[in-house]
């Protein structure tokens, strides 16, 4: 029965795999991509068309346009905006109370005197200005308002909000007469309200009118009701958009997300027509989004924003990768010709298996697909044809998911070939693990949840551990500080960030993670490297050298012992740290000349966000060296044993660690459990992450069975956990990781996250491939001498620094602020 089902999981395994996987997610985008370019296109690339139509109320107070992201305005932005603009409410009862409203929404208590029921209202303070209209029907006075504008030289609105009906169907108590008349006289209208859009630059805004509790309606206002209210909508619409909601005229747009708020929404009308306030507050935050995200910017505020224009830089890569695909296709056409006549002329026929790939070729073929992947990724996160929406954290979308992962990774346990500590199937499975839950972290948005932050600030700190661990591990037992070796690991690591950093006009330290790897990484090499050495090397056992010890090379023959120096080097490391993080003006100013500015700036020109990532988890590279430093010297003293399936030390030793180990996680969670300040806790983070992170290894590996067990599903995310870390900032979340990525629709959110996950997970997969095709052309191989390396090392510091140059020649005003 065992058999049978390994067979059956084999082959299964042989057809659905990520390879097969791959071939599907590449027509399954280029779909989506037709589908949405034909809707966006459709819309009239109206950046506003998501914020004004539709929506979904997620929960009380929380609006979620369809296919965009609301911010949340600061007051500091908000005045910004609203002092280059002049803005008009035109309309009935209805529209006044969203006048007010917004006023109070924007400026809380500042609108003490509300002024008379059915007269005009004004609001200015501090060179912001606003004004309510009393015009509760179309009629001639609302055809003088617009002839006024456009005889005014300053004094006219940049934005209107309007919207009137309820008044005209009381008035003719709901007949068809006037229904005829209020599209009669909003016909005579138009071409003065197109008029002042054209002239003025005007921008008119038609809300749609809202529906009504008709039990709860006095008896003169009997008259409205809702199937009424949506024929005097459907005359709106038909006037001025299309049955698709595109605006017919330039400047003018028809609002229906006020209605869908009004409708979602579970707060009763005390008089049955005037809307709730916290309805009222939630178009008011439409409103807001509607007339500043395109002046402020904000990232997390896609509605109504278009898309930043194109750098010198990305027209110059998208140029490369232009390049690229016309030299791989000329290149392909070329040596399949040469193939071709040589095979005629020698009377063979070269058989598939016997055909090698052409260096020319392998490259060119890596550079048209990381080429397409890179485009994939300038659309999905700097273009508006994907949709994006709003994270909203709840401890279900946080958990649930967490609970899934966690059954598939012990459903996939499996028995490691290597059983000696933290090998390299363990390491993999935890960065496996820790990569999903960090994924399932930003996705969810729980970063407002101080205990859930606290712990993911562990998992950074485990990351930056097992940099110092593998990286000591190898200087060590290989003694190769090499330019090649440094060269290759640096490449490997930076990859895809720089060319992120190129494709998404975003800064280096942008992708922080990357940036503290590659930092520590240097940080431990010049340490090992400086003069002089120790380290290890394997020799084979003899009758004077015991198993297991190493001999000193040449540099170091002159010391007692290898293990005393690096003690020494250990604790030097350790004080350096410690006086260079002793002040952040001092920090800065190491980090603050150029070059190096420009790869810790965020935002341009200060470095502060450095100095808060690098001293978070200041002392995680060195744990991670100085625990594998202990690890073998207790190997060697025969304290430790990891080379059978038991116990790491005996029985007494081994059950007392797991049990304080045990003790110090649970204490950990609970004193993360009882944070309440994000600063003072990461204060303490910075020292208190040594205990649970060497708790943890303690438990996973001192019991044999655990040492010698992991789950292949964590492990496999694991071999691509780096791709996957940067990779989410731009195609599986969005606005640089502020929101979520929609490829297929806003009002599927589970599909759309299925969706999403499959091609994101894909293009990881592809990316780790690419990259390791081209650290061979950038590297080499181990048989290149040290002058090929350096020559190629250099060509590549000199490519980056000529990037830097043109983009601070051509750098734009927003980016240099």
């Amino acid at each position: 029965m065992g058999n049978n089902l390994m067979m059956t999981l084999s082959s299964v395994n042989k057809v659905v795999n990520i390879a097969s996987v791959k071939k599907i997610t590449f027509p399954l985008v280029l779909c989506l991509l037709i589908i949405q370019g034909i809707r966006y296109i459709d819309s009239g690339g109206n950046a506003c068309g998501r914020l004004l139509n539709g929506g979904s109320l997620v929960e009380a107070g929380l609006w979620q346009p369809a296919g965009c992201m609301l911010h949340k305005y600061k007051e500091s932005e908000t005045k910004t905006c609203l002092k280059m603009l002049n803005i008009a409410f035109v309309g009935d009862s209805r529209v006044r109370e969203l006048f007010y409203t917004f006023v109070d929404f924007v400026f809380p208590g500042s609108l003490q005197n509300q002024g008379k029921m059915h007269s005009n209202i004004d609001y200015e303070k501090d060179g912001f200005k606003m004004k309510f209209f009393w015009l509760p029907e179309i009629n001639v006075s609302a055809l003088e308002l617009y002839q006024s504008w456009l005889k005014e030289a300053d004094s006219f609105p940049n934005i209107i909000i309007q919207s009137m009906a309820t008044h005209t169907i009381k008035r003719t108590n709901g007949s068809d007469e006037g229904l005829q008349e209020y599209k009669t006289n909003l016909t005579k209208l138009i071409p003065s309200m197109v008029e002042l859009t054209e002239e003025k630059n005007t921008e008119i805004y038609w809300l749609l009118q809202e529906p009504v509790i008709h039990n709860l309606l006095v008896a003169p206002r009997r008259a409205i009701t809702n199937p009424l209210l949506l024929q005097y909508n459907e005359v709106v619409t038909s006037l001025l958009s299309t049955s698709f909601r595109k605006s017919l005229f330039k400047g003018i747009s028809v609002m229906n997300s006020n209605v869908e708020v009004a409708i979602q929404s579970e707060a009763t009308p005390t008089d049955g027509l005037h809307l709730d306030k916290n309805v009222l507050t939630l178009q008011s935050n439409i409103l807001l989004n509607l007339f500043c995200n395109d002046l402020i910017k904000p990232i997390d505020g896609s509605c109504c924003q278009h898309p930043p224009s194109v750098s010198v830089v990305q027209l110059t890569a998208f140029a490369i990768g232009i390049c690229c695909l016309g030299v791989f296709l000329a290149t392909k056409l070329f040596l399949k010709t040469s193939s071709a006549s040589h095979d005629t002329e020698k009377g063979t026929n070269t058989k598939d298996g016997d055909k090698s790939v052409h260096p020319l070729a392998e490259f060119l073929s890596a550079a048209v697909r990381i080429s397409l992947i890179l485009l994939y990724f300038y659309i999905c996160d700097r273009t508006d044809i994907f949709m994006k929406s709003n994270k909203h954290y709840t401890h279900v979308r946080f958990f649930v998911p967490l609970l899934y992962i966690s059954l598939l990774g012990v459903f996939c346990i499996d028995q490691t070939k290597q059983e000696s500590l933290l090998n390299r199937d363990q390491t993999d499975e935890w960065k496996g693990w820790m990569q999903l839950i960090i994924l399932i972290y930003h996705v969810t948005g729980a970063s407002s949840n101080i205990p859930i932050y606290m712990h993911i600030r562990l998992l950074v700190a485990m990351y930056l551990f097992m940099t110092g661990y593998g990286h000591f591990s190898y200087f060590w037992n290989k003694g190769d500080f090499g330019l090649r070796r440094v060269y290759g690991v640096m490449f490997r690591l930076n990859f895809l960030t720089v060319m992120l950093c190129i494709v998404m006009d975003r800064p280096y330290q942008f992708y922080y993670f990357v940036p503290l790897c590659s930092f520590w990484f240097l940080v431990l090499y010049i340490a090992m490297a400086l003069w002089p050495r120790a380290y290890m090397l394997p020799v084979k056992p003899t009758s004077t050298t015991p198993n297991g010890v190493g001999q000193l090379d040449e540099t170091c023959k002159n010391h007692r012992s290898p293990v005393a120096l690096m003690c020494f080097k250990i604790f030097a490391l350790f004080v350096g740290i410690i006086l260079v993080f002793l002040s952040q003006d001092i920090f800065e100013a190491l980090f603050s000349w150029w070059p190096a500015i420009r790869l810790f700036e965020l935002p341009a020109g200060s470095v502060r966000e450095w100095w808060f990532r690098c001293q978070l988890d200041r002392f995680a590279m060195l744990h991670g060296a100085v625990f594998c430093f202990l690890y073998i010297i207790l190997k060697r003293l025969k304290l430790l044993d990891d080379s059978k399936q038991g116990c790491l030390f005996s029985m007494k030793a081994s059950l007392l660690s797991v049990t304080l180990s045990i003790i110090v996680l649970l204490s950990y969670s609970v004193w993360a459990i009882h944070c309440t300040s994000k600063q003072a806790c990461n204060i303490i983070h910075s020292y208190a992450s040594i205990l649970p992170i060497t708790s943890f290894i303690l438990i996973r590996n001192i019991p044999g069975y655990f040492r010698s067990g992991y789950s292949s599903f964590f492990a496999w995310f694991g071999k691509i956990s780096l791709e996957l870390f940067i990779g989410q900032y731009h195609i599986w979340l969005a606005a640089d990781t502020k929101g979520v990525l929609v490829l297929t629709s806003p009002y599927w959110p589970s599909l759309n996250l299925v969706v999403t996950t499959i091609v994101f997970v894909c293009v990881a997969h592809e990316i780790n491939y690419l990259t390791g095709v081209f650290v061979k052309f950038a590297v080499g191989s181990s048989r290149d001498t040290s002058r090929t390396s350096f020559i190629r090392f250099l060509a590549t510091i000199a490519t980056l620094c000529l990037m830097m140059v043109i983009n601070d020649i051509f750098r734009r005003p927003s980016q240099a602020t």
